[in-house]
């Protein structure tokens, strides 16, 4: 019963053997039909292909220019963080300036050095406009 399940298969079975035994190179059952290259179709492949590769280049050119401006975008970045910090430092230094002459006893001092006396009885005047 089981021969006769696989006769139907057989004379394949046989051509394949037949092949094998002859030494023959070609496979026997082909799923896809043989592909024929022409000369016009190798032409374009070989287009095809300096397209792909000159595509590819030009990617990686891009590449390195985005890399270069981004580089020199960073040094530029750090020498302006450097004069910030330097101006930032001059203006701490003139709010301290500043801070020393307003004090009260610098004010006095100068004051006295412009020939003003220092008063003993101070006086107020009164905005209201009413008179006492």
């Amino acid at each position: 019963m089981a021969i006769a399940l696989f006769a139907p298969i057989a004379p394949t079975i046989a051509r394949s053997r037949a092949a094998v035994v002859n030494g023959s190179t070609k496979v026997v059952l082909r799923l896809v039909p043989e592909l024929r290259v022409e000369a016009g179709e190798e032409i374009q492949l070989r287009a095809f292909i300096t397209i792909l590769a000159s595509v590819f280049m030009a990617s990686l050119v891009a590449l390195l220019v985005i890399n270069t401006s981004l580089n020199q975008d960073a040094f530029v970045l750090q020498r302006l963080k450097h004069q910030m910090n330097t101006v930032n430092d001059e203006r701490d230094a003139i709010l301290r300036a500043a801070a020393q002459k307003s004090s009260p006893v610098a004010l006095s001092a100068s004051a006295i050095k412009l020939g003003m006396t220092p008063t003993s009885s101070p006086s107020f005047i009164e905005l209201s406009g009413a008179q006492k």
